[in-house]
């Protein structure tokens, strides 16, 4: 099972970015384009962000300076009591700091493969003229004649370039054990090449040497979203901004010469260089800019480490990169197919059965989060680790309303708990910034964090004074990421990570939930304002709204903090004056429920929404990610949850169809679950006229449009959810079999309290079940209409029948 491969290729080199591949170590991530004629590799660093240290702060002081505080919040939740929904936007646009910073591009790398120039031919005397034809030489061939294949499990890109009459066999790859990205080029005759380092940012130093090459950038001080389009793109002179480093190595059998434009090779039959990069970043630390020399010399350092001295050294790295990616691969392989699946692209994506489409996506999603998100690294943006545009798409930063939750809904039940690491790292910078927000803005303790954030922690509402209050006002963002930190601690059993680095942020993100909260006029709490991202309704007046009191998704994220901090109390016997309070204000806290149309109300009143197709799906987070809305323990809101999808509709967007799809697994409908999968599997179409088309771009990605990796990510986790589910005390085998799918096998899902888990099945049917215990405990097993209760012993293993009958060791 473990040597299943899957295999994604086209026929030479990429004409467009999406053509191209992927490849990442989490901190350094390049878009493989392939050919033989400047070849481009496009390199990302997760560090190499807009902005500088202060900004976060600056734009907090001037919010505040601009009149939000304690005193305007009241003012507003008056307005929206009393029904002014005008005046209250008109007074909380002035909480709106201006906008986060943009995830930026760092190098270009350009390679060009040359033959040896022909050696001069003898002089002869001519031929007889009727002498026997020479003998042909060997056809050359076309450089779109030639494969480039990503391996998923080995992380590789691997292309065979024509060169001349023979070819160059080249392979890409991004190493997490050495830190660099290593390209390697191969023949059995001599050959010629031509490496180009290239950045779109401002040079300040240009290093050369006769082996390499060390470039020191500047990144822009200020980079507005697409949707600013007035703003301007601004530089400072004066040192505050990112300094980005990358350093360009060759090593080689021929002859290897450094210049001003390009380090060249001649005469070589093996070439292998390596790119490190860095910058002056200090996150996740809040603290000043690294020095610029430090990163300079620390740069060099890793491309000096990362350079093989010889060929036999160049396999050696390769195979250390190769071991420690398929560690992660390995942990949770499915098998839909009973065979190794190689997707020849773009066609492959319309004419491959529903179930090697599917192993291949829900391998492909796995592959992109190992490369985009690992320990030491920036979380997952929204475009993963991959982004080629100075301004790109909602500044490729982190949306909290659910986008970066998606990235990372899968990694712990996917064997992926490593790859988490970076979010859990990151919650921590943002309720640092958070703090500060929530005391000065809302007169707060604690902790809060809204829309969007960067790799500056950026915690303030967003928007300069105009962005739409359905977004902008939502003051969640900090709630739902917290979530992360209590299922990391659940799913591994860490106790000592849920003492020691979850428990002081979930602490502060209800600090600031208690003091938030607000009297109804019912006696129940609630929140005011609220908003249910990114939705609006029709008010009384006709127009649109999007401010109200306690929507659905704020009370159920308040709900699931509140009683994660009770478990979190428990489990680690602790003695907090926070335990009465939580405790209060969870038996006073507003019940979302059933609206007059049997549809789970999305907000507090009963107004329609302006777009009843919307693709946030908000008001349903207590159905997926959470659990708050169950089939069994909750019928009448889970029947009513599932209503809410179909008024929803089919369709949308790339990371809505993932979260659809993961709802329908949740309510236990499989036929849904394989209809969703087959939306969000077909070929994107960019000339189609429905803005929110989802669909798979010619290399895989999922597609907004334009590309987002949580659509590729939330698909992992709905695949998974169709296949294994498990809530506290309960795992359901199966709950959500897609009928596409009547053969197959997953090994090594996560379940809660350490669980592993391994499912077979045959013709539609659960054939055998192994269930390795972690913390061990009492489990309900269900599956269809059956139930087994165990109590499982701690490493223990127990393995089940289709009928959930024990079969012996």
């Amino acid at each position: 099972m473990t040597g299943r491969r899957t295999l994604l290729s086209f026929a030479g080199p990429a004409r467009t970015w999406v053509e191209a591949f992927p490849v990442g170590n989490g901190r350094l991530g390049a878009m493989v384009h392939g050919g033989g004629d400047r070849a481009r590799v496009q390199v990302n660093d997760a560090t190499a962000w807009s902005g500088r240290p202060d900004g976060p702060d600056r734009a907090l002081a001037a919010v505040r300076a601009a009149g939000a505080g304690p005193e305007r919040l009241a003012a507003a939740r008056a307005a929206l009591a009393e029904g002014r929904h005008d005046d209250a936007a008109e007074l909380l646009a002035a909480f709106q700091g201006p906008w986060t910073q943009a995830f930026q591009p760092f190098v270009d790398l350009h390679v060009t493969l040359s033959a040896p120039a022909p050696a001069p031919a003898p002089a002869s005397a001519p031929a007889p003229e009727h002498a026997a034809a020479a003998p042909r030489t060997a056809q050359v061939r076309r450089p779109d004649d030639s494969p480039r294949t990503l391996d998923l499990r080995d992380g590789t890109v691997v292309e065979d370039v024509p060169v001349g009459i023979g070819s160059v066999v080249v392979e890409w790859y991004a190493s997490a054990v050495d830190g660099a990205l290593h390209g390697r080029w191969s023949s059995d005759v001599p050959f010629g090449l031509r490496v180009e380092l290239s950045t779109g940012h401002d040079v300040r130093a240009d290093h050369h040497a006769p082996g390499g090459r060390v470039l020191v950038l500047e990144l822009p001080d200020d980079v507005p979203p697409g949707h600013e389009p007035q703003a301007s793109t601004l530089r400072t002179g004066d040192g505050a901004s990112l300094t980005g480093v990358a350093a360009l190595l060759a090593c080689s059998d021929g002859e290897v010469a450094g210049s001003s434009s390009a380090l060249r090779v001649s005469g070589a039959t093996w070439v292998e260089v390596v790119l490190a990069s860095g910058t002056t970043s200090p996150w996740p630390s809040d603290g000043p800019l690294r020095p610029r020399e430090e990163v300079v010399a620390d740069v060099l350092a890793c491309a000096r480490q990362a350079l093989p001295g010889s060929r036999a050294d160049g396999d050696a790295c390769r195979a250390r990169h190769v071991a420690d990616h398929r560690r992660l691969l390995d942990a949770c392989t499915l098998d839909l197919t009973g065979a190794d699946v190689h997707l020849r692209l773009p066609d492959a994506i319309a004419s491959t059965t529903h179930a090697a489409l599917a192993q291949a996506v829900f391998d492909h999603g796995r592959y992109l989060l190992v490369a985009s998100s690992r320990p030491g690294s920036p979380p997952a943006n929204l475009q993963g680790v991959w982004n080629a545009e100075a301004r790109p798409p909602w500044s490729s930063a982190y949306t909290l309303n659910v986008n970066l939750e998606m990235a990372y809904w899968g990694a712990e039940a996917v064997g992926l708990a490593e790859c988490h690491e970076p979010l859990l790292d990151h919650v921590g910078l943002i309720a640092r910034r958070g703090a500060a927000v929530a005391r000065d803005l809302y007169g707060c303790g604690g902790w809060v964090a809204h829309h969007n954030s960067d790799a500056w922690g950026w915690a303030l509402p967003v928007g300069a004074g105009h962005g739409d209050p359905s977004w902008a006002q939502w003051s969640m963002g900090g709630v739902w990421l917290c979530r992360h930190l209590w299922d990391h601690a659940d799913m591994t059993g860490d106790l000592g990570f849920l003492r020691e680095r979850a428990w002081p942020l979930l602490h502060g993100a209800a600090e600031f939930c208690l003091d938030w909260l607000v009297e109804a006029p019912d006696g129940r709490l609630t929140t005011s304002p609220s908003t249910s991202p990114e939705n609006t309704f029709i008010r009384p007046d006709g127009g649109a709204g999007a401010l109200t009191t306690g929507a659905t998704m704020d009370l159920v994220l308040v709900r699931d903090l509140l009683e994660r901090c009770l478990d979190a109390v428990a489990l680690l016997d602790l003695d907090d004056p926070i335990e009465p309070r939580l405790r209060s204000a969870l038996h006073r806290l507003a019940l979302p429920g059933v609206g007059p149309d049997d549809l789970l109300r999305e907000w507090s009143h009963d107004a329609p929404a302006v777009d009843p197709h919307h693709r946030h799906l908000s008001h349903l987070v207590g159905l997926f990610p959470l659990a708050q809305v169950d089939v069994v323990d909750t019928p009448d809101l889970a029947t009513a949850a599932r209503a809410s999808l179909d008024a929803r509709g089919p369709g949308s967007t790339g990371w809505s169809l993932a979260w659809k799809t993961a709802l329908r697994a949740r309510l236990g409908d499989g036929e849904a679950v394989g209809a969703l999968l087959v939306e969000a599997m077909r070929p994107a179409d960019p000339s189609s006229a429905e803005p929110e088309r989802g669909g798979l771009l010619p290399n895989l990605f999922s597609t907004h449009p334009p590309f987002q990796v949580d659509g590729n990510l939330g698909l992992v986790a709905a695949v998974a959810e169709a296949l294994v589910q498990s809530t506290a005390g309960r795992v359901r085998l199966l709950p959500a079999l897609p009928p596409q799918w009547p053969d197959g096998s997953v090994r090594g899902v996560r379940g809660r309290g350490g669980l592993v888990v391994d499912v077979t099945w045959s013709g539609g049917a659960l054939r055998g079940v192994v269930l390795r215990a972690g913390r061990g405990g009492t489990l309900e097993v269900a599956h269809a209409d059956r139930t087994r209760t165990l109590t499982l012993h701690a490493g223990a293993t127990v393995r089940l029948d289709g009928d959930l009958t024990e079969v012996p060791a």
